[in-house]
């Protein structure tokens, strides 16, 4: 498929989604919601992960915030709208909290219970332009609620030879749910994380990815891309014209103007 083609014009909630840990998939959510938010699109960010990890790199203390994706989730929840923290005017977030395993069991038992999140979001699809889900780092039933109700599903995947191994699991379990519960749902391509130009391994990997997977982008390892947990800012809005920031940006403007592929990719 060539850089002409286009997504559908419903690609609103996309899923950032992979099974392995450690891939900075905490860290693309909230650089491309922030990316999004600075294009001038309504974006609501949802963290999805019992690490809460979006939550606490937003700045905010999953204890402290007092509805969060727990009350949206469980049974006769709270409707969403009164679950979601302001970060900014353009850039919004439903926090989680440290252990969601008592929510998931309770989901296990319910009917349609990969379908629990997309009820939930209904609302929110007509208020916002974009929907971006933190998945877990494991396959379990809060990442298939996720992909369940997702439009598309992006993959930060690190730059090492376990991560793309990985990437075959994931792949199975994206088809399946393609298969039985959301035919819609498109993967939208790879994000290559952590790379580092200086070890051959990364380049070798990189070049794997290229070839062989739709790839977004290529955001390197370095130091302003966790400053940001200490402050509650991303680098788009710290250090705009960093490498991280840019990428991140380009991929922001590749979903808004309805783009499958980036036309250029830069990571020398």
């Amino acid at each position: 498929m060539g850089s002409e083609m286009c997504i559908r014009d419903s690609m609103k909630v996309i899923a950032i989604a992979n099974q392995k840990g450690g891939v900075a998939k905490t860290t693309t959510t909230h650089n491309l919601g922030a990316a999004l938010a600075a294009a001038g699109k309504k974006v609501l960010l949802i963290d999805l992960d019992s690490q809460a990890s979006l939550t606490i790199s937003v700045g905010l203390e999953p204890l402290e915030v007092e509805r969060t994706i727990v009350d949206v989730l469980k049974k006769d929840g709270t409707p969403i709208q009164e679950c979601i923290q302001q970060l900014t005017e353009q850039l919004h977030i439903v926090t989680s909290i440290i252990d969601l395993a008592p929510m998931e069991m309770e989901m296990l038992s319910r009917a349609s219970r990969e379908k629990i999140l997309d009820r939930a979001l209904r609302e929110a699809r007509r208020k916002y332009d974009y929907i971006l889900i933190d998945c877990p780092p494991q396959f379990s039933i809060l990442t298939i609620n996720a992909l369940s109700c997702a439009d598309g599903v992006v993959i930060p995947v690190k730059t090492d030879y376990l991560a793309y191994r990985g990437l075959t699991q994931l792949q199975d379990s994206i088809q399946e749910i393609q298969e039985l519960i959301n035919p819609e749902l498109k993967v939208l391509g790879v994000i290559a994380t952590l790379y580092d130009i200086r070890v051959g391994d990364d380049r070798d990997i990189l070049a794997l990815l290229q070839k062989e997977y739709n790839l977004l982008g290529v955001v390197k390892r370095l130091a302003v891309a966790k400053k940001g947990l200490y402050d509650g800012q991303t680098a788009v809005e710290q250090a705009p014209e960093s490498q991280i920031a840019q990428e991140y940006k380009a991929i922001a403007k590749m979903l808004i103007d309805g783009k499958e592929r980036r036309e250029e990719l830069y990571y020398e």
